[in-house]
């Protein structure tokens, strides 16, 4: 499945932030087929650290925690 971004707003600090997504039709059959839209909502973390990428930190590991709630949109 693709799709294309239809809107992006703000989330709460150091949240990555929401977002709407138009979905293209997905071949085939499965959970997703007649899904028309994605919604990106509830976010926390994901955002990129604050620490600038250097050669000294060359190969050190960074976690960045995610969580987020997609709703996802069919036509009835």
């Amino acid at each position: 499945m693709s799709g294309a971004q239809v809107a992006v707003a703000p989330a709460g600090a150091g949240a990555i932030a929401l977002q709407l997504v138009k979905a293209n039709p997905a071949s085939g059959r499965g959970a997703l087929q007649g899904v028309s839209y994605i919604q990106r909502v509830a976010t926390q973390g994901g955002v990129p650290p604050v620490t600038p990428c250097t050669a000294a930190l060359q190969g050190q590991r960074q976690v960045v925690r995610y969580q987020a709630d997609y709703i996802f949109w069919r036509a009835g």
